[in-house]
């Protein structure tokens, strides 16, 4: 019976929520979930007219990982332990990334997975997506 009137008075709280309240809890989790840990494989590619550039940027013979603060930088981390220039980002809410002043589209639903996300974004015939993994 208490476990019952436990789960109403949680049911109660969160039908009370509004759609900001709940978005803001979704977007505080996905940003908690990028800032756990490290991000050990970073690849960016650029395609434009048919042509495809890819750059990996994290999990070269350069660069060891990336972590994301939550001062709203980004941080690689080189392989001679020193820290590369930090990476400004922000996340205005669960699936849009502005990263180093670029607004990228998050393509997964980052609650539900932890170990990748791929940043997104299209610019009349230019595409970049920008793929995060962990080991």
């Amino acid at each position: 019976m208490k476990n019952v009137l436990i789960l109403l008075f949680v049911a109660i709280g969160l039908a009370s929520c509004s759609k900001d309240t709940l978005d803001s809890i979704e977007r505080d989790t996905a940003q908690n979930i990028i800032r756990l840990n490290k991000w050990f494989d970073v690849v960016k590619t650029e395609t434009e007219n048919g042509e495809t550039h890819t750059e990996i940027l994290v999990g070269n013979e350069q660069n060891s990982y990336i972590e994301f603060r939550a001062n709203g930088n980004a941080y690689i981390m080189k392989n001679d332990q020193s820290f590369a220039d930090p990476i400004p980002y922000s996340m205005p809410d669960n699936k849009v990334m502005i990263f180093d002043g670029v607004r990228y589209e998050i393509q997964e639903n980052i609650i539900s997975t932890i170990t990748k996300f791929t940043l997104k974004n299209v610019e009349g015939d230019k595409t970049t997506t920008i793929q995060f993994k962990r080991r």
